[in-house]
């Protein structure tokens, strides 16, 4: 069995080798001519699966190491019987940790206390329901709009996406869809945009297409810069908005979701799809195998400082998305690479997520505000 993998998928040939040969290609130019004689195809988000990449080709089951489907054919792949598996929910954690980690990041530079604020998230899926779910664990005011789930889960505050723009931090992970009773293509336009205030803060950390990006610059620019724009996806990438990164507190690469163990989980439930397909039972990989261990396993805190602060520095301590931001705005003005958003895709310096890491702090307050934001806690 010949299997073509992305070769951003990590452990990708540890894990299927065993199944046939693994080829690894750039996901981004692959073609028809690349997938003819393979049996198994696994990607990411930046291969367009459709008839022009697989027509006529042997592929029978094609696997996407990604929460989003908007890159995938899927009436396609149906239509020619061509069995398909996505990685719901894999990189949750680490989106919901991209989050906390810029909101820590605007403390710490811009003083910003968020605790207080009234926080909007668009979008209630796997990743939507994290980062609500860490918002109200912190005792936080927060909404959601998604009238999908709105008719399905009464569990969470839903609202109007007008009573979202009212929110003074607003967090985006909807999916990009051009069509249906809601597509979110530009549903963040200069309408919804006019009814942002002074000091709103942005994480636009879905797909990029969901704001339309020159109405956004052009608000910023009504309200003198007053707006905090935490951005990791473009409408268009891989080129971006460079106007809008000149404006940006963070500007990041679509890694928001890019965590080592966020990306891994991808990888391992894409493989046990595989192994459902072939019918081959329980694998002979452990799911311990298939996931890495944090580089930091334990922290150890003073919690005497405002809730704010200790979140920051703790969360500091294991992922600092200033880092990412400072990597792209270089990497562009050295522009030495023919494509700079890819390669820094593909050059990324991994980060751990919280839950790999235990921290030791003695104040009840401080545990409650860790755990809820996804640390493990030592409270001996």
């Amino acid at each position: 069995m010949k299997i073509i993998a992305d070769e951003n998928m990590p452990n990708a040939e540890a894990l299927f080798s065993h199944l046939g040969v693994v080829e690894l290609v750039n996901g981004r130019t692959l073609t028809n001519a690349q997938v003819r004689d393979a049996d198994v195809l696994l990607v990411r988000s930046v291969t367009k699966v459709n008839q022009a990449l697989l027509e006529g080709s042997s592929v029978r089951f094609v696997g996407s190491a990604t929460i989003g489907v908007d890159h995938i054919d899927l009436e396609y792949l149906t239509k020619t019987n061509i069995a398909f598996s996505s990685a719901p929910g894999c990189n949750a954690e680490a989106v919901a940790d991209y989050v906390f980690s810029a909101l820590s990041h605007l403390h710490m530079t811009k003083g910003l206390n968020w605790l207080d604020k009234k926080i909007g998230v668009i979008g209630y899926g796997n990743v939507g329901k994290t980062v609500y779910a860490r918002f109200a664990s912190l005792g936080c005011q927060v909404c959601v709009y998604d009238p999908f789930r709105e008719r399905e889960d009464r569990s969470a505050n839903f609202v109007t996406l007008n009573d979202i723009l009212s929110c003074e931090v607003i967090s985006l992970h909807a999916p990009l869809t051009s069509e249906g009773v809601y597509p979110t293509q530009g549903m963040i336009g200069a309408k919804e945009l006019a009814q942002l205030s002074a000091g709103t803060t942005i994480i636009s950390a879905g797909r990029g297409g969901v704001i339309d990006e020159k109405a956004l610059f052009e608000r910023s620019r009504q309200l003198n810069g007053d707006l905090h724009l935490i951005l990791d996806v473009w409408d268009g990438e891989p080129a971006i908005n460079q106007k809008l990164v000149s404006i940006a507190d963070i500007a990041t690469p679509h890694i928001a979701g890019y965590s080592k163990q966020g990306r891994e989980k991808g990888t391992w439930m894409v493989y046990q799809s595989l192994c459902d397909y072939l019918s081959l039972g329980d694998s002979s990989m452990s799911h311990k195998s298939g996931i890495s261990d944090g580089w930091i396993k334990s922290i150890k805190i003073n919690s005497n400082g405002q809730q704010e602060e200790v979140l920051a520095r703790s969360i500091q301590s294991i992922y600092d998305v200033a880092r990412d931001d400072v990597r792209l705005r270089f990497k562009y003005r050295e522009n030495k690479e023919s494509n700079v958003f890819d390669w820094l895709r593909k050059n990324y310096v991994e980060r751990d997520e919280y839950n790999t890491c235990l921290v030791d702090v003695k104040n009840e307050a401080a545990s409650a505000l860790l755990v809820a934001v996804g640390f493990l806690v030592n409270k001996d």
